[in-house]
């Protein structure tokens, strides 16, 4: 019979015993029986009974009737996926820009994946001021070689010191710019998925010129930085298509103005007949008003997004798009990370073509308007 212990109940101590010996039995061994631990112990069968409830509870015994009792390993909490966000409201509902668009969906092809694998999905805010080099250090602190990380682009690039420190699994998104050469040797250890943009924007300017298009142009944010792969793709789409003529401005500079003055400064700088336009302003203008009319454009010129957004349906005349697997990027990176032994490697997703009535012929929309 056991004997009582000071400040700890026969019960607690036969749980601890148990725990102890469970501990240093293989899994799926049978284990005594009630009746027979009742006897070892010298406890009534109702003690004995909620000892076994409370060890079935914890996880290290599994209960079958007419079978027995057999030895269970508890199940370790599995390591979250951390997914970065720039700062804390970059994916709420008041915020409806691309980038927190694309961010959402590649958080729900993360959850999915790690919905069937049981996992958890944690996003962390780095930056209190979504400005990339004013990290939140402490935020990062649980970071260490378990860890698995999806990061979206070179914006986090000041962290990157710190995930090689700590020996994380990382999966990288990465849109084709100048920045692989520079962080190549983080990069080679990593899971990078890369959005193939270039070749998105050759397609853009394809349909365009197919469209009867010759003086197609651009207007984009950030295509003055190096080697920036829509305007490479725009580039060289319009040599594929042996179109010389060659317009784009740079939008960011303009993102104080109206973005009517701007493009109709524009157009009458290089009177294009059809125009590769950036969402950012696509979202900004938000009218139902015609499309061409707003941005001072005839009603000839053809319009295409660089990017898909809510907004491109609702636009007047809707707008063709190019679209990019972001749920699909999310998922393949949750695969990747969830995989029992990490391997570093390379993805590359290609955009798809959304047409809409701002790329038709009038005798196509017609036909659209009648069916």
């Amino acid at each position: 019979m056991m004997k009582a212990v000071a400040g700890k109940t026969i019960q607690q101590q036969i749980l601890e015993t148990l725990r102890h010996r469970l501990a240093e039995l293989p899994e799926g061994t049978r284990f005594q029986t009630e009746r027979n631990l009742c006897a070892e112990f010298g406890v009534a069968r109702a003690t004995m009974t909620k000892v076994m409830v409370k060890l079935v509870e914890e996880g290290l015994l599994s209960r079958f009737t007419s079978k027995g009792s057999f030895v269970q390993k508890p199940q370790k909490p599995g390591v979250p996926i951390t997914f970065l966000l720039p700062c804390a409201n970059f994916i709420s509902d008041t915020i409806q820009s691309p980038y927190s668009l694309h961010t959402h969906q590649m958080l729900k092809g993360v959850s999915q994946i790690a919905f069937d694998h049981n996992c958890r999905v944690q996003t962390v805010t780095v930056s209190p001021t979504n400005y990339r080099h004013d990290i939140d250090w402490k935020q990062l602190d649980f970071i260490n070689s378990d860890s698995r990380v999806l990061v979206d682009d070179y914006w986090y690039c000041d962290l990157f010191p710190l995930f090689k420190e700590r020996g994380c699994k990382v999966a990288f998104i990465e849109h084709q710019t100048y920045h692989f050469k520079q962080y190549a040797d983080y990069l080679a250890n990593w899971f990078v998925l890369s959005t193939d943009r270039i070749s998105a924007m050759e397609s853009a300017v394809k349909l365009l010129a197919d469209r009867g298009c010759r003086r197609i142009a651009l207007a984009q944010s950030n295509i003055e930085e190096k080697d920036h792969p829509v305007l490479h793709g725009y580039k060289s789409g319009m040599a594929q298509c042996g179109l010389q003529y060659a317009a784009w401005m740079d939008t960011l500079s303009s993102s104080n103005k109206p973005i009517g003055e701007v493009i109709a400064d524009f157009y009458k700088k290089s009177h294009f007949d059809g125009l590769l336009l950036d969402p950012l302003l696509v979202y900004r203008l938000r009218t139902q008003r015609s499309l061409n009319y707003c941005l001072g454009l005839p009603e000839n010129v053809k319009i295409m997004a660089s990017d898909e957004i809510n907004y491109n349906q609702q636009a007047f005349p809707s707008l063709s798009a190019l679209d990019l697997p972001y749920d699909e990027i999310g998922r393949a990176a949750a695969r990747r990370l969830l995989e029992d032994e990490f391997r570093p490697g390379q993805q590359m997703f290609k955009a798809r073509i959304i047409e809409r009535e701002s790329t038709m012929y009038e005798t196509e929309l017609s036909t659209l308007v009648t069916t």
